[in-house]
């Protein structure tokens, strides 16, 4: 009768082996384990979740442009995320909020910034424009082919000068893969003039220009097939035809049309 406890005996000291086995290996992996779920499923937020804009501290001696270069935005995306005007002093030590906006490589504008509006403007704000250049419109405003032309294209030799339409703050000056080397000038009552395929740019973001003053020389950079300047006017962020900002009343004529005649500008 004692074989069968000492039997038992044996199976109880075994079990007892292996349990305390099992305590150690569980131990030695508690070492080693990963963070809890709670804290991966935390960090898995805040590097996933979405986010409308990233921050930037401004350091001395930049501007609005040294800043949308660097993080790869439009000045005018930079002024509208931070409820800014054109001409706005950045300090040290000031947040800014980054859009966080797709761009193309090459381009400085998101594709949706300007819409392309066929009708008349609203209302035409009281301020007076000038030609940028002598010549006829070579491309008018709206629909092209397959495409929609945000412009009107006017004729004019490579190295003509070219003037600023109206008075105001330069925004923009430097390069985009459509535009080539390109100005955007804001003026009162949220207006902008964009002129592009420069041959050179004479102005820098944060130039005072007034009426009439060369800024830029016509060239064919960007997407163009001949020497001219695209000429925009654009009210509240969206692009109108030139045509019923200026006072010439041939601007609202057909366009001269030649062999010259640009087919591939924005």
């Amino acid at each position: 009768m004692r074989r069968p406890l000492m039997v038992r005996r044996s199976w109880v000291a075994l079990v007892s082996v292996l349990m305390l086995a099992l305590s150690a290996v569980l131990a030695h992996g508690a070492g080693v384990k990963s963070p809890p779920p709670k804290a991966q499923g935390a960090a898995v937020k805040l590097r996933e979740g979405p986010t409308a804009t990233l921050g930037h501290i401004v350091k001395p001696g930049q501007t609005l442009w040294s800043i949308a270069r660097e993080h790869s935005v439009s000045v005018e995306a930079l002024i509208k995320a931070n409820h800014l005007p054109p001409n706005a002093k950045l300090r040290a030590g000031q947040h800014l909020a980054i859009p966080l906006t797709e761009v193309q490589e090459g381009s400085q504008e998101p594709p949706s910034l300007a819409d392309i509006v066929l009708e008349a403007p609203p209302a035409i704000p009281a301020v007076s424009f000038i030609r940028p250049v002598p010549g006829p419109i070579v491309s008018p405003f709206g629909p092209r082919g397959h495409a929609w032309h945000g412009g009107v294209d006017l004729r004019a030799e490579r190295h003509d000068p070219i003037h600023a339409a109206a008075a105001g703050m330069v925004i923009s000056s430097g390069w985009e893969r459509a535009y080539g080397h390109v100005i955007k000038i804001w003026h009162p009552y949220d207006l902008m003039t964009v002129y592009a395929h420069n041959l050179e740019n004479m102005v820098k973001v944060g130039d005072w220009v007034e009426q009439d003053q060369v800024i830029a020389t016509v060239g064919s950079t960007g997407r163009a097939t001949a020497p001219h300047l695209h000429f925009e006017i654009r009210l509240a962020g969206r692009k109108y035809n030139p045509a019923y900002f200026l006072p010439e009343a041939e601007a609202l004529a057909g366009p001269e049309r030649d062999l010259r005649s640009p087919t591939a500008t924005p």
